[in-house]
């Protein structure tokens, strides 16, 4: 405080001494305070429009610098009106260090607005409601009718939390991919967060942040951080929220900062993870398992990831369908081994990836 007031007091001695003319005077005061006032109004515009699109009305004293801001302003009006008093010396002399204390403090609080600008720029633009994520087309009827099972309990309002599970490899990415994109037409706001590769809450806190455009900075306790996100996500409409690979560690979703909805809610909660659901963060949870694909299924999609037309597979002497059967119904060997034999038409490199 002591060195502001110091930075006045020089500012203020030195355009003294330079003697600018009275209308020099009042033109730099009007300017700062045009400046401000419309910095007002445009943060007014959009705070008020932000409030309106969630339902809420904003009070005035919820932001501190619009009000000292209009402070400022009707101060730097009433110090305008008194122009015609400026001409007789003793007032002129005490009147020029107000202007130039308030056009100080005009332009401290101007500089100040541009961060409460941005955040209410940022709240006026909203959350993305989500891109869609490219995804292979479903091949055979297991991953079909599972997938048809999630979109009824997406759409229904029985399962508020949705736990989809099975062994590492199995495919429950490849359906929660597909289940994100379906969600998209049918929620306001749809998230997707992958757990991190090290996870600890305040990595995760901070996956979550990132999609739901939470800003965190200064909050350093996982309880405060949690908080924020809880009503960040409170503040939004219907959501879905999808968290993909959740391991099997000792920490609850209410810790991270994300509401769990009950049943019978508008929003949603999906997860996958290759845990056993013994644990006790998925009680509660509509499981589905993910099973592996049956010996039809399995052979679709090799043929489709190895690119081989139905007509051609002949000239491989049915090895395509032996290797679709070595990888036990598990989707992500079957991709693997289709990838590397895709474009490769030689049969004794065939027969080769057989008896390795």
């Amino acid at each position: 405080m002591d060195q502001v007031k110091i930075s006045v007091g020089i500012w203020g001695l030195i355009t003294y001494f330079s003697k600018p003319s009275l209308d020099e005077m009042k033109r730099v005061l009007e300017g700062e305070t045009e400046c401000l006032s419309a910095k007002i109004l445009d943060i007014s515009s959009l705070t008020s429009s932000t409030q309106a699109r969630r339902g809420k009305k904003r009070k005035q004293e919820d932001c501190p610098w619009m009000t000292e801001g209009q402070s400022l302003v009707v101060k730097s009006r009433c110090l305008l009106g008194l122009v015609g008093g400026w001409r007789s010396l003793p007032l002129g002399a005490k009147t020029r260090w107000e202007v130039y204390k308030l056009v100080y403090a005009l332009k401290d609080h101007d500089t100040k607005g541009n961060r409460v600008l941005k955040e209410a720029l940022s709240d006026a633009r909203g959350l993305c409601r989500g891109y869609h994520i490219p995804v292979k087309q479903l091949v055979g009827r297991v991953a079909s009718s599972t997938f048809d099972y999630l979109k009824v309990l997406l759409e229904g309002g029985g399962a508020g939390r949705i736990a989809i599970y099975g062994m590492e490899g199995i495919g429950k990415t490849f359906l929660m991919k597909h289940l994100h994109n379906y969600a998209l037409k049918r929620f306001d706001y749809v998230f997707w967060v992958s757990f991190p590769d090290m996870f600890t809450i305040k990595h995760l806190q901070d996956a979550v942040a990132a999609a739901v455009n939470c800003d965190l900075t200064g909050a350093d306790h996982l309880f405060v951080r949690a908080r924020k996100l809880s009503d960040t996500l409170a503040n939004l409409g219907r959501f879905a929220f999808l968290l993909d690979g959740v391991p099997k560690a000792n920490f609850s979703l209410e810790q991270v900062g994300i509401p769990v909805p009950a049943n019978g809610s508008e929003c949603k909660l999906v997860l996958s993870t290759r845990s056993s659901l013994e644990y006790k963060l998925f009680d509660c949870f509509q499981t589905v398992e993910v099973k592996r694909l049956p010996e039809e299924d399995a052979y679709k999609l090799f043929m489709r990831e190895a690119n081989i037309r139905e007509g051609s597979s002949c000239s491989f002497d049915g090895i395509p369908r032996s290797l679709a059967d070595r990888c036990s119904g598990v989707p992500r060997r079957i991709v693997n081994i289709a990838t590397r034999m895709c474009g490769i038409d030689d049969p004794h490199e065939w027969k080769s990836a057989l008896f390795e």
